[in-house]
C-alpha cells in the first residue's frame, strides 16, 4: 500500500470514523484489562486469607499440630451491580417510542454492589502434623465440612512431614 493510498483512506470521513472508533476500542480494552488483574489479585488475596484463617482454627484442634490448607473453587466470585433505569417516551402520541437508559449506581467512584455470589468449593487439602491419629483426621474433616459446606468426600487430610 502506497503513501497516496493511505492518505486517500484517511481523508474519507467514513474510514476516519472507523479508525477513531478502533483506536478508542483498543484504548478501552487496555484500561479495562488492568482492572481485571486487580480483581483477580483481590480474589486470590481473599482465598489466601480464608485458607490462613481455616489453618489457624484447625491447628487449635487437640493433637493436630501445625496445619496447612489449600482450597480450590469452581470459577470465581460474581458481583451483582445496582443499576438505575430511566425510561422516556419520544415522539408523537400515535407513534411514541420508549427508550431505556441504564446506568450503574456509583458510590465513592466504584459501582454499588447489591450482592456477591461466592463460587462453590471444589475440594480441600489439609496437611497436619497429627494426621496419623484417626481422631484428629475425623475432627479436621468435620471442621472443614462445617466451615466450607463441602461434602466429606471432597476433603483430603494427610500427615505433614
Amino acid at each position: 500500500m502506497s503513501k497516496e493510498d493511505l492518505v486517500k483512506l484517511v481523508k474519507n470521513k467514513n474510514n476516519l470514523i472507523l479508525i477513531v472508533i478502533l483506536i478508542i476500542g483498543i484504548a478501552f480494552m487496555m484500561f479495562t484489562g488492568g482492572d481485571r488483574e486487580k480483581r483477580t489479585t483481590r480474589t486470590e488475596e481473599k482465598t489466601a486469607t480464608e485458607e490462613e484463617r481455616l489453618a489457624a482454627i484447625l491447628s487449635d484442634i487437640a493433637g493436630a499440630g501445625e496445619v496447612s490448607v489449600m482450597v480450590t473453587y469452581y470459577g470465581t466470585a460474581e458481583k451483582d451491580i445496582a443499576y438505575e433505569t430511566k425510561t422516556s417516551s419520544v415522539g408523537r402520541e400515535s407513534q411514541s417510542e420508549e427508550s431505556e437508559d441504564k446506568k450503574a449506581v456509583m458510590t465513592d467512584g466504584e459501582p454499588m454492589i447489591v450482592r456477591e455470589v461466592y463460587p462453590e468449593v471444589k475440594g480441600v487439602i489439609v496437611t497436619a502434623e497429627g494426621a496419623d491419629s484417626a481422631y484428629v483426621r475425623q475432627a479436621i474433616s468435620e471442621a472443614v465440612t462445617a466451615a466450607l459446606n463441602v461434602p466429606a468426600h471432597r476433603v483430603c487430610i494427610y500427615k505433614k512431614e
